[in-house]
């Protein structure tokens, strides 16, 4: 089985850097790939970033599992999300475990546990069922979305959004200004596809203007489907209910589509809110 990432996995992920991101320190035992993060933040404004990484070991390792010697690269995309917060510690040190499989040749699960370093108890988890395709089928199924030249400038900020609606005292909407191909480079090289954790960093930002700053608020679940490829240069809505089920319990559903009504997916937060120290 594979275990050299840089030359026998990086190479051939249909993710490249600056999205594709993994610690330095990986180590695999039999089919589970460990690491340990020593600055590990999980504040609200990290998460989407945490999704990041999260998803760049899952391909990771299930590109290892595959064990592939075509030499071609493989691409994973996200058909559904699940993260939970398991315990209210928080640990800036943090061992991570994943666990990889395969469920038929054209898909794959994996399932990440993010566990404090020295006590091994568990804070966090994250699973991610990936689509995997091979690089002929990738390049016929997003012919539309190629690109030419390949993006060589990055650009880091992602672009502006704002609660654009107030529907009903249980919806909203919000509008979020195109992506460009330099801010979602990386997703993927010449076919640039906005990532989900994207999406959900600006719908998390517009979810805690909503809710204002009476009180502090900490992400408890998180649920992601998947119906469509998002493409840059297109405004995106997002249609929001929300609602209030416990006393300090607050649920978000987020319809992500573009103006003309085309579905891209689902993503779910369930938030808990505190009294600030």
């Amino acid at each position: 089985m594979i275990t050299n990432i840089q030359e026998n996995i990086i190479p051939y992920i249909g993710e490249t850097t600056p999205f594709f991101s993994i610690p330095e320190n990986l180590k695999f035992n039999d089919h589970i790939l460990e690491t340990e993060i020593l600055d590990f933040d999980f504040q609200n404004k990290n998460f989407p970033e945490h999704c990041k990484v999260f998803s760049s070991l899952g391909s990771c390792n299930l590109y290892r599992i595959i064990n592939d010697t075509s030499l071609k690269k493989i691409y994973f995309l996200g058909e559904t999300i699940r993260f939970r917060k398991l315990s209210h510690k928080t640990s800036s040190s943090v061992f991570v475990t994943c666990e990889s499989s395969l469920e038929s040749e054209m898909k794959g699960k994996s399932v990440i546990l993010i566990k404090d370093i020295h006590s091994r108890e568990m804070l966090y988890s994250f699973e991610i069922n990936h689509y995997i395709i091979a690089e002929e089928a990738f390049k016929h199924f997003y012919k539309n979305f190629y690109h030419d030249d390949s993006i060589t400038a990055y650009d880091k900020s992602l672009p502006e959004s704002r609660i654009s609606e107030i529907k009903s005292e249980n919806r909203f909407n919000i509008s979020i200004k195109p992506f460009t191909p330099e801010q979602c480079k990386g997703h993927f090289e010449n076919y640039p596809l906005v990532p989900f954790a994207f999406i959900g960093d600006r719908i998390l930002k517009e979810i805690f203007t909503f809710l204002g700053d009476k009180y502090s608020y900490e992400i408890e679940s998180m649920d992601g489907y998947a119906s469509n490829a998002i493409p840059t240069g297109k405004e995106i809505v997002i249609e929001v209910f929300h609602q209030k089920f416990l006393k300090d319990l607050f649920y978000f559903k987020s319809e992500i589509k573009d103006a003309s009504g085309t579905s891209y997916g689902t993503l779910i937060f369930n938030i808990k809110s505190k009294i600030k120290e």
